[in-house]
């Protein structure tokens, strides 16, 4: 199957749920996939229909909405070529865990040389003339006597930064933290890494190990799928259902006081180009924003501040 055809067929799969501990149900396509969440490896590979199928099929089973920042899609060049690993959000651990009644909470904090030696400390403060070493944390249970307690080596995880450069310690805890709560829940976090963890080292091919530069988001990937015909022709989008301009109907979800920062993601994204604002976006793109709802503003913030 070519790739034109694969994007056809794939679309056509377009899926609806309900996130977890949401009230309302959201739409997610291998198009809103490819356009708004998957991060393209290093050397510019983009995800295939298979993949993103694969990524929607997984937030649907995990019941799990990239747009609110459950989720990304994280492209790697390994040993065999391009790959895409599913990164999650650790608020999303943190939902997953407080949905147990039998959870009783979570403690982390840094591992730091202080003038008093190695010590744990609880929270993410590190003083100017003591040596980050580590992260640590512990998750608690009510059926179980001792806690998970997992930590975890600054080095391996710190990239210098963004973040990590602005705040090492909360990003160190955060990756110990993710650690305790997969090992505690590991029948719904199996296999999920968070942010957090991925963001420096990726696993590519037999266990190396390679440094992930920052990547930008990708650029958009315009429609090549024919219109279809008779019973062939896709259900009519939520966006197409509404009354008012494509532009009115995006307007209500991103609001007066968005629209330099959508306009800023529009033109580094490659939907618009240098002059243009975010009105000047394809139909198909206005039509993505609107199906994607309130959760559209939570991929543009998150774009500011780490795609750039």
């Amino acid at each position: 199957m070519n790739t034109k055809n694969a994007v056809q067929t794939q679309d056509k799969t377009e899926v609806q749920f309900t996130p977890f501990g949401a009230s309302d149900k959201i739409k997610l396509s291998v198009t809103m996939i490819r356009e708004f969440i998957a991060v393209p490896t290093k050397s510019g590979a983009l995800p295939s229909p298979r993949d993103c199928l694969k990524f929607l099929m997984l937030c649907k089973g995990k019941r799990a909405n990239p747009f609110e920042g459950d989720c990304y899609m994280i492209g790697y060049d390994s040993q065999n070529g391009p790959s895409f690993s599913i990164v999650c959000g650790i608020e999303l651990f943190l939902k997953r865990a407080e949905w147990d009644k039998d959870y009783d909470g979570s403690e982390s904090g840094v591992i730091v040389d202080s003038t008093n030696g190695i010590e744990e400390r609880a929270g993410a403060v590190v003083y100017d003339n003591e040596k980050l070493i580590g992260g640590w944390a512990k998750v608690f249970r009510k059926n179980r006597n001792r806690p998970v307690y997992k930590t975890v080596k600054f080095s391996t995880y710190n990239t210098g930064r963004s973040r990590w450069e602005k705040d090492a310690g909360g990003m160190i805890a955060k990756v110990a933290l993710s650690q305790a709560l997969r090992e505690t829940y590991p029948t719904v976090l199996g296999g999920l890494y968070t942010q957090e963890e991925m963001q420096r080292v990726t696993e590519a091919g037999e266990g190396v190990l390679t440094i992930k530069e920052p990547i930008p988001m990708p650029v958009a990937i315009e429609e090549t799928a024919p219109k279809t015909q008779g019973q062939d022709r896709p259900e009519i989008s939520e966006a197409e259902s509404q009354p008012g301009s494509l532009i009115d109907q995006a307007f209500k979800i991103i609001g007066e006081n968005n629209e330099q920062a959508v306009s800023t993601w529009a033109l580094g994204t490659g939907k618009i180009k240098k002059g243009q604002s975010w009105r000047a976006l394809s139909d198909d793109h206005l039509t993505t924003i609107i199906n994607a709802g309130k959760g559209f503003m939570n991929t543009v913030n998150k774009w500011i501040d780490t795609g750039k």
